[in-house]
């Protein structure tokens, strides 16, 4: 059996760029194995189930969330740079040919997924949401954005249309994805 370098994280790698490609139920251990060229008992020692595979994968993005939003160069920066950046996640996901979210991705299995999955999906999403919210309210009372409502309800409809407009750009191209983004930061825009 081939010994895979870095063997955990380039699993996990791996299994993210699936679940962003195909989704959870679109891919096998067999799909990773044939890629890093070792046998399915090679996944299978590092995460016995698809489903721990899936819980990790959550779970790094979900810390790797963390580290990014608390870092000082992330909260230092001015509401308008801080959603530049979050709009920036999505956009690296389009560049990368047509990979879509990873929670829209399992989200759109949602019912199809594992019980301890589901809940890791929904604190990510949670996350994330929280994130964005704090984020447009800071913006908004600092009057550098404008938009009616609550920000939490500003927020969902921001983050399930970035989700959509992966999907979308899937079917009609990077420019739908980049207009849907461009019309977010219209729609934001202080009245000065």
């Amino acid at each position: 059996m081939t010994k895979i370098e870095n063997s955990k994280r380039t699993i996990l790698n791996m299994a993210e760029a699936l679940l962003q490609e195909k989704g959870f139920n679109g891919f096998s251990y067999t799909h990773i194995a044939t890629e890093l060229g070792v046998k399915n008992a090679a996944i299978h020692y590092h995460f016995p189930t698809k489903e721990a595979l899936g819980i990790a994968v959550v779970k790094r993005y979900r810390d790797r969330f963390q580290l990014w939003i608390n870092n000082s160069r992330i909260k230092n920066l001015s509401p308008e740079k801080k959603l530049d950046w979050f709009f920036s996640i999505y956009t690296d996901m389009r560049a990368d040919k047509g990979k879509v979210c990873l929670v829209g991705s399992m989200e759109a299995e949602f019912n199809s997924i594992p019980n301890g999955l589901q809940s890791e999906v929904e604190a990510l999403h949670k996350e994330l949401l929280a994130w964005l919210q704090a984020t447009l309210k800071e913006g908004r009372d600092a009057g550098v954005f404008q938009f009616n409502g609550q920000p939490a309800d500003k927020a969902a409809l921001i983050l399930s249309s970035l989700q959509g407009a992966l999907q979308m750009a899937r079917a009609l191209g990077t420019s739908k994805f980049h207009a849907v983004v461009q019309q977010h930061r219209q729609d934001l825009q202080a009245v000065v």
